[in-house]
This record gives structure tokens, C-alpha cells and sequence, in this order.
């Protein structure tokens, strides 16, 4: 990173992927302002400044983004009943940290954190909202990049903890089609990628014009479920066998969730109708060709290298 004095303003910071960007900037000396929820907290350190509030208060996003050569926005909602609540953080709080930016800092780079989902946003809700959010910054007329992850892993991530368990005893459930392919980013690169992209100069702009692109971590043409049985096999020196979990199983329990939050009124779990479409979509292989906002970047952790070290898999070697 430039050993130019920067101050960049980060919003999801106490979040799985917000952590790791917030650890990055910090070791760089990068000064940052982490917008913090009520009632979370992230631990004192030099260089940081923890701003109250959320995208619904326009205040504290006026008091985050002031003063800022960047913004690195990655708070986002992934439940919802419908639509309209995806939407009321996805697209409306990004909404008004695009007017926080313009009003306080319009020379600030804004590094928005979107999702591979948003390539097919007729899939879902929470694929609609996001890319209704990727509009917004494509439009704002601010120096913008947008990221799209795919699916991001590490190992101080639990979501994922039981999936890394049933691989270390030698079971995959498989959900979606055997063709299924996907490509995976281990969180630390990702990390890795927004800090280069909020600190980079404004030169680092090609005459492409592309300032939307996805990250994955170097393998060709993504994973299939047999190669992720395959790795799992070689790590614990033993076969791995398989499971299918019905498509017609996944839609039944989401129909349930989702009945269940309306009775009740709670935001639903995570696997919801539309979730079950995004998971048997059968290709979420994303492209590392061009980078043109972080041009040395490189993924340094492949999956086969990662696994050992997830939540649940050690528990069982």
C-alpha cells in the first residue's frame, strides 16, 4: 500500500468480511472510521475511530464519511420476508451513503462490496436488492468500484462450520446440481482486495472503463462438488462420500421459514425461497482476468490449503 497518510471510513466492520478489511487497513496504518451498530463494539486501537449509528441515520453517515479519501461499504442485509426489507439496507442505506459522500466527501473513492448473486438478480430478493444497490453507485456519479465476492470462507466464520464438520468425517451434502460449478475467495484475500482498491491512486483507472468486477481465489473455472470431495479426501487420508440433498427438500424448508416469519414477524433464517434458487443455480464461476482497480493483487489461499484450518474440521482429525 502508498505510505501516503489516508483515512478511510468502513461500514460492516464488525462483520465476518468487515473484520478482516477493518484488521487490514490497521496493520497497513491507515487511519479508519468503522460505522459500529449500538450495541456492538470493536476493540480499541490506534487508528481507529468508531462512529454510533447505521445506514438508517443520516447523521452518523454524514459524521463517518467527512474528511474520508474513501469509503469501504460492506454492512448488508441477507434475510429478509421479502423485497422491501432487502432493500431498505441494500439499496436505501446505500442510497443514503451515496448522498453522505456527496454532501461531506465528494472526492472519496467509494468501494462497494456487492455479491456474484447480483449477475442474476431475477433469482431472488436478496439478489434483486443487491444489484438494485449496484445502480445506485454506478450511477452516483462518485469515483466508484464495485466487488462482487463469491462465496467467502475463512476460519473465524461459523455459517459455514457444519458443512467443514461433515467433510471432516467424510460426508459432503451436496446442494444443487452435480454440473454445479462455483468459485470460492478465502476472506483474507478479499480483504486484501478492498484496502488496495480504497487506497489505490485515482490513475489506477483504465481506459476500459470497467470498475465492476468479481475476485476468486486463481482457480480456472471454479470448483465442482466432486473436486471439493476430492480435496476433502486427500486432507483426511480417506474417502468422502457424497450426499444429494433433494431440491424439492431445500424448497419445502424455505416455504417453512418463511411462513414461519410472517406468523410471527421476525426477519426469517437464512434459508429462504428464493436462497434455495440461489443455491441449485448451477453456475457461480466469476472471472479474474482483469483487475484493473488493484492490478498486484493476487490470492494467496486456495481452498486446498485453507480447509484444515476451518471451524469443525480439526475437531474430527
Amino acid at each position: 500500500m502508498p505510505a501516503i497518510e489516508r483515512t478511510i471510513a468502513l461500514t460492516g466492520a464488525t462483520g465476518f468480511v468487515g473484520r478482516h478489511a477493518l484488521a487490514r487497513l490497521l496493520d497497513a496504518k491507515v487511519k479508519v472510521k468503522a460505522l459500529v451498530r449500538p450495541g456492538r463494539e470493536l476493540a480499541r486501537a490506534d487508528g481507529l475511530t468508531c462512529i454510533s449509528g447505521s445506514l438508517e441515520h443520516t447523521a452518523s453517515l454524514a459524521e463517518l464519511v467527512r474528511d474520508c479519501n474513501a469509503v469501504i461499504h460492506i454492512a448488508g442485509s441477507i434475510s429478509g420476508r421479502n423485497y422491501v426489507d432487502l432493500a431498505r439496507t441494500n439499496a436505501t442505506g446505500c442510497h443514503r451513503l451515496i448522498t453522505a459522500i456527496r454532501e461531506q466527501a465528494p472526492e472519496a473513492r467509494l468501494v462497494h462490496v456487492s455479491s456474484l448473486a447480483a449477475r442474476e438478480p431475477t433469482l431472488s430478493d436478496y439478489a434483486a436488492s443487491k444489484r438494485a444497490g449496484e445502480d445506485l453507485v454506478s450511477t452516483s456519479g462518485l469515483d466508484w468500484w464495485i466487488v462482487r465476492p463469491p462465496a467467502v470462507y475463512g476460519p473465524d466464520d461459523p455459517a459455514l462450520a457444519p458443512l467443514w464438520r461433515f467433510l471432516a468425517r467424510g460426508l459432503l451434502p451436496r446442494i444443487g446440481p452435480p454440473q454445479a460449478r462455483f468459485s470460492l475467495l478465502q476472506v483474507a484475500d478479499l480483504a486484501a482486495a478492498l484496502a488496495d482498491l480504497a487506497v489505490a491512486d485515482s490513475g489506477a483507472q483504465t481506459d476500459s472503463g470497467k470498475r465492476l468486477f468479481c475476485l476468486h481465489d486463481g482457480k480456472l473455472d471454479g470448483y465442482s462438488w466432486h473436486d471439493i470431495a476430492g480435496i476433502a479426501a486427500q486432507r483426511r487420508k480417506g474417502p468422502v462420500r457424497t450426499i444429494p440433498v433433494p431440491p424439492a427438500l431445500l424448497k419445502t424448508v424455505g416455504a417453512l421459514n418463511m411462513f414461519g416469519a410472517r406468523l410471527s414477524g421476525k426477519t426469517p433464517p437464512a434459508l429462504v425461497p428464493g436462497k434455495v434458487a440461489e443455491l441449485v443455480h448451477p453456475d457461480w464461476v466469476c472471472d479474474n482476468t482483469e483487475l484493473p482497480g488493484c492490478p498486484d493483487w493476487k490470492p494467496m489461499n486456495m481452498f486446498e490449503d485453507c480447509l484444515i484450518d476451518l471451524p469443525g474440521w480439526s475437531r474430527y482429525q
